[in-house]
């Protein structure tokens, strides 16, 4: 009998097979001429890895240089069509994988998953009290943000996820060769499609776009994974712990798509009533599928069984509320209980579907009577009627297969699908706030006064009655006042209609202080939420944290503000819950890498700290995003690495970009993150775990973190030529042209430096290979820590740190992911576009000496002969994908140097040139896996 191939193997088979169908797309679609351009300079691509000579380069550059428009074009689209297939192979490649593992560990729980955590809480000696402690806090919330970093559309996406099923059927299914043939010219036509299919996108997405995008992960990976992840906690818990009830709600999604209006003025108030209708309508007519499919599955008579009073009772009462249309259905469905009361709830979804959310949102006074399912618990309750009457009449297989899903899904998405963030920064707010203020002749300019006036100010406002905002109507506020009271009234308006619990928190950027706070919290007050009697719960309010000014500050700002008497009374209405974000973008560009992670990790413990002695609750929010520079990584790792006590079973973390597709384009691997994620949870929450590090670690980190900010301050922000130097050795002009997301690059205030957002920046230095922010002063840091000891004393106590400190340990393994996608030969490459020689020379070669320093120091601590030696399938993948990205970045670098050269940017060349830059920044993303 012939060997099974191997994974790499079955890999390789995978990436010529999509490779093959390419190239033969190709020479149909554009003929054997520009086909054997392609490959000629693929070929090329490949001598230039094996022999990077400046004569390679140069032929290579010569090559591309002397390419028309169209040739260019139809280069740069073969080679991100080729990853956009090969990171689908390897993809496949995850899948097979794990499938392996699980068959060769079964029974036994596969590493990493949530069974496993359990398994190590109970083989560590947490016993059940203790664990059911953990399990009573434990919540894990991942937040979809739609920021500018998915460079593909959706009908893109959607193409590949074909694609990515018809290879799975071609993996799992036992084939005929008919079968085998038909899927095979399935993924031709896709592929064919795909070719013709263009990256860019006619205009710029709108806000419901992106909402759309979110939704669509939703709809197709997360609502059918996710009852998985509750039966995986389940079991686990009825294995090492029979005695605990599993937590009802430990794993939930929310959004920032349609509510996150910081810097984004086109996310408005009807956008965000939009954006509320699209998710209840995704969740309602998912519901109204599933009640439709047990009113066909639960047939039993009563003639043959029996249901308990309790759901003969609430038959009774749907009779007495809609007697036509029940009676109508008891006739269809006689003597069969079950099914009747399915058909009766599909019919309240189906009524709540036609509910026009946002009329009732904006002018509730008009609105029609409101559906009885309003809320999650409106459905859920039926749904649990149905289950313990099934339970307890002797038919629990049945309530197992045809409704434990079901109640599930109800459970975690209720009649809202994911929670609605809202956020806006400070500053606006508190424009907002001196232009009502004075005129209501309270206080001329509150935003000139200090900021213990400010606490003074809004703590007597916030004792007196609301004042009469409806003597406002005619008042003619500015545009951004008068979008602020909208969107106040439409939060205060869902609430009352559908609960709090359609809304996360209110989440106020660059949090200075305590009145940032108090700020939405009047509002909020004056439109009749959070402190009012009558009003259990409200809208939550998050600061974030984001430079390192405000990580320091932190923790004194939360200890004032639970302090504060009007925001201590919000606080109990929300049970002492608090939650806190963290930005991870902008703090390494204000501090660099390592310096912000050591404030992060500081400003986590601190915080932690000031919740515990207050007795509040804390959930700390992860600002991460893709790239290393913005706290990426794998989760699971990154959770791991926080400061012992700061997790506390619960941590709530963005998912960004293009990190979504990948964490949730394929179900799969959407399961296996989702349960990476919360054992990791688990394991960090769990009692006396991990212990804190050595004070002469810390002492030692206190001192990297200043050598690094000092070297990353000086180069960064105080090199005169830096900025002109990373404004024309990079693409972000390019990139500020692109239609990739609805929010500007650049925030109104500030320069072309201090006012670009955090995402750009670290999108132009990964497209151009320089991957600056995920790296730059580490190297500096470590040599001057390291050298400035006797002998080799703190060069020890480095290789210490990492082998036995996790934080430290994740922080340089991070920067080798990194320093493995860097390439300074491409990078050099972009230089040339700095027209002015000595300034091109003086900062590329003080990028290039610190890179090779970090390298060097990293190699000596880790003890690693090479960079990425510690994940060898990384480092294979990057090495095999190189060849193919190299290409794409020549041809950028060559269309950005004519769009420069043109006498206009305004004129249709230029936009031509613009279309198919934007094709290769999406190939350099699909190549790296990467953007910002």
């Amino acid at each position: 009998m012939p060997a099974s191939p191997s994974p790499r193997d079955q890999l390789s088979a995978d990436i010529h097979l999509l490779g093959d169908i390419l190239g033969k797309v190709i020479r149909q679609q554009t003929g054997i001429e520009l086909y054997e351009l392609e490959e000629r300079i693929r070929a090329l691509a490949k001598v230039r890895r094996i022999d990077e000579t400046p004569e390679i380069d140069a032929h290579l550059a010569r090559l591309v240089d002397s390419l028309t428009l169209e040739q260019a074009e139809t280069v740069a689209r073969a080679f991100t069509t080729y990853f956009e297939l090969v990171n689908l192979a390897e993809e496949m490649q995850r899948i097979r994988v794990l499938r392996q593992r699980e068959r060769d560990l079964y029974p036994a729980p596969m590493k990493e998953s949530i069974a496993a955590g359990i398994a190590a809480l109970w083989e560590m000696g947490v016993d059940a009290q203790e664990m059911g402690r953990l399990l009573d806090r434990l919540h894990v919330e991942l937040v979809f943000t739609a920021h500018p970093t998915e460079a593909r559309r959706r009908t893109v996406l959607s193409k590949l996820r074909r694609i990515s099923h018809a290879l799975h059927e071609l993996e799992l299914r036992d084939l005929i060769p008919s079968e085998h043939a038909a899927l095979v010219a399935q993924i031709t036509s896709e592929i064919t499609s795909l070719w013709a299919t263009s990256r860019s996108r006619v205009t710029r997405p709108d806000v419901a776009d992106e909402v759309k995008t979110g939704l669509y992960y939703l709809d197709s990976t997360v609502w059918d994974i996710l009852p998985d992840i509750y039966q995986a906690m389940r079991k686990a818990l009825a294995h090492y712990y029979p005695t605990l009830t599993p937590p009802a709600r430990f794993l939930t999604f929310a959004s920032w798509m349609g509510g996150d209006r910081d810097g984004n003025p086109f996310v408005t108030a009807p956008v965000t009533a939009e954006t509320l209708r699209l998710h209840r309508g995704l969740a309602v007519e998912r519901h109204r599928k599933s009640a439709t499919e047990i009113n066909r599955s639960l047939s039993m008579s009563d003639r043959l069984m029996s249901i308990t009073p309790e759901l003969a009772a609430a038959l009774d009462s749907a009779d007495a509320h809609d007697s036509a249309h029940v009676g109508y259905l008891r006739q269809r469905y006689p003597r069969e209980p079950y099914r009747l009361f399915a058909a009766i709830l599909a019919a309240d979804l189906a009524a709540a579907s036609q509910d026009d959310v946002v009329a009732r949102l904006e002018s509730p006074e008009t609105a029609p009577p409101l559906p009885r399912l309003r809320t999650g618990d409106d459905l859920q309750t039926p749904l649990t009627l149905m289950d313990q009457s099934l339970r307890q009449k002797g038919f629990a297989p049945i309530a197992e297969t045809e409704l434990t899903r079901f109640l599930i899904q109800a459970g975690v998405f209720g009649l809202y699908a994911a929670r609605l963030d809202i956020r806006q920064d400070s500053g606006y707010n508190d424009a907002v706030l001196t232009e009502i203020l004075s005129h209501l002749g309270r206080c001329p300019d509150y935003a000139a006064l200090a900021a213990d006036d400010r606490v003074a100010l809004l703590t007597q406002l916030l004792a007196e009655p609301a004042p009469d905002m409806a003597a406002w109507a005619g008042h003619p506020f500015s545009a951004e006042t008068q979008e602020t009271l909208h969107l106040f009234r439409l939060l205060a308006q869902a609430v009352r209609t559908y609960g709090a619990h359609i809304l996360g928190p209110y989440i106020i950027s660059m949090t200075r202080g305590v009145h940032d706070m108090l700020l939405p919290l009047l509002l909020a007050y004056w439109h009749g939420l959070n402190l009012h009697a009558d009003q259990p719960e409200g809208l939550a309010i998050a600061p974030l944290f984001e430079t390192r000014a405000d990580l320091e500050a932190g923790p004194a700002i939360m200890a004032a503000a639970f302090a504060h008497p009007a925001y201590s009374r919000h606080l109990a209405r929300l049970q002492r819950q608090q939650t806190i974000m963290i930005g991870y973008s902008d703090s390494n560009k204000d501090a660099g890498y390592l310096t912000a992670n050591w404030e992060l990790y500081r400003a986590q413990e601190g915080l932690a700290a000031v919740c515990q002695a207050h007795d509040v609750l804390l959930m700390l929010f992860h600002g991460r995003g893709g790239t290393i520079a913005r706290g990426g990584g794998p989760a699971n790792r990154a959770i791991l690495a926080q400061p012992p006590g700061s997790v506390g079973g619960r941590i709530r973390i963005t998912e960004q970009g293009e990190v979504i597709d990948i964490h949730y384009g394929q179900p799969a691997i959407a399961r296996r993150h989702l349960e990476q994620v919360v054992h990791a949870t688990l394991l960090a929450s769990a009692p006396g775990r991990g212990v804190q590090p050595d004070p002469a670690w810390r002492t030692a980190l206190d001192e990297l973190s200043h050598l690094s900010y000092r070297a990353y301050r000086a180069f960064v922000y105080e090199t005169p030529a830096f900025l002109a130097f990373w404004q024309q050795a990079t693409p972000i002009d390019e990139i500020n042209q692109l239609r990739i997301g609805s929010r500007p690059a650049k925030r109104k205030q500030g320069g072309a430096f201090t006012g670009l957002r955090a995402i750009p920046w670290g999108f132009s230095w990964m497209q151009s290979r320089f991957v600056l922010p995920s790296w730059y002063g580490l190297g500096t840091a470590l040599e001057t820590y390291a050298l400035s000891g006797s002998g080799e004393e703190r060069l020890e106590q480095l290789r210490a740190m990492y082998h036995q400190w996790p934080f430290f340990y994740t922080v340089l393994n991070n920067a080798q992911v990194s320093l493995g996608k860097a390439d300074m030969g491409i990078a050099r490459i972009y230089a040339q576009l700095v027209a002015d020689d000595a300034l091109r020379q003086q900062i590329f070669g003080h990028i290039a000496a610190e890179f090779e320093r970090t390298v060097r120091w990293i190699l000596l601590i880790t003890g690693q002969r090479e960079i990425l030696d510690n994940e060898p399938i990384l480092q294979r993948s990057i090495r095999r994908r190189n060849p193919y990205v190299d290409p794409l970045n020549f041809i950028q670098v060559s269309l950005i140097r004519r769009l420069r050269a043109l006498p206009e940017s305004d004129n249709d060349e230029a936009r031509q040139l613009v279309r198919v830059i934007a094709l290769t920044i999406n190939g350099v993303a699909s190549g790296l896996k990467n953007t910002g």
